[in-house]
């Protein structure tokens, strides 16, 4: 039975998912620089992440009017989080020496920890990394500089979008002392993959199948990491169920799990014979 307690929560949630998807649509700027998008983003992953057992995000997952919007909400978030990377990425450009010089951006202890708890699964999985890829950096690339300094490993970043790449590939040649690295101006979908142990894919990036497929068409002992997320944080990103995927053979060989500091979970996946 719903006790009264919830049935209050889960009316506050539906109702400030509500409200921040009008403020999203009627904003012009979703940036950083609008203070106004700035609360109400705040305020609104700060609920999400409060923890929530699966049966009670299913009810508000299940919500009719949380279903009719939250299709065109996770576009709005996904444009919001593009621009404040932009942001951050303007802000900080010429001002780094060291990965660390990142340590003021508002997300940056959120990130260390989602790599510290996918380096464990990784090491669980056992699998030994001279080279990866990053599919969708961004102009912000902490996630791939982070990951490159946990393995030690060369890295290719890849990103289609122009303004990403001239700002991410700056920052990759401004840190990268040892010359292993390269950001190149591509769509996933298109790279080959050959001679890489490990393929990292971003939650954003939105053509997911085709570049899980063109990985393996290229290197079936690859192993792959896709970004997602499970529960209430559903509301925040589409997560990623490769049962789904029509043109690709894969298995899970691996995930973590998200709490309430780290939005993201991560899936990986080997070819399946």
């Amino acid at each position: 039975m719903k006790t009264i307690e919830w049935a209050n929560k889960q009316e506050k949630i539906i109702h400030m998912y509500k409200d921040s998807y009008r403020i999203l649509v009627e904003e012009e700027d979703l940036s950083p620089r609008n203070e106004t998008i700035n609360r109400v983003l705040s305020e609104l992953v700060s609920t999400l992440s409060k923890p929530m057992k699966q049966s009670e995000a299913d009810e508000i997952l299940g919500d009719e009017g949380i279903k009719q919007i939250r299709k065109d909400m996770l576009q709005k978030l996904s444009l919001a989080e593009c621009l404040m990377e932009e942001y951050y990425a303007q802000t900080f450009r010429d001002k780094v020496q060291s990965i660390h010089d990142f340590g003021s951006f508002i997300y940056w202890d959120n990130y260390v920890e989602l790599i510290k708890t996918e380096m464990e699964e990784l090491k669980r999985i056992k699998r030994d990394v001279n080279s990866f890829a990053f599919v969708g950096t961004g102009p912000l690339p902490l996630s791939p500089l982070l990951l490159k300094q946990e393995m030690g490993a060369e890295m290719t970043c890849l990103d289609l979008d122009v303004q990403a790449h001239e700002h991410g590939r700056r920052f990759i040649q401004d840190l990268d002392r040892d010359g292993t690295s390269d950001y190149i101006l591509k769509d996933g979908a298109l790279h080959d993959y050959k001679g890489l142990d490990l393929v990292w894919i971003a939650s954003l990036v939105p053509n997911k199948e085709e570049i899980v497929r063109r990985i393996f068409e290229t290197n079936p002992e690859a192993l792959v990491a896709i970004r997602s997320v499970d529960g209430i944080h559903q509301l925040l990103y589409e997560p990623v169920d490769a049962t789904k995927f029509q043109t690709v053979s894969c298995e899970e060989a691996g995930r973590t799990v998200a709490d309430s500091f780290i939005i993201n979970s991560t899936v990986f996946y080997t070819y399946k014979q």
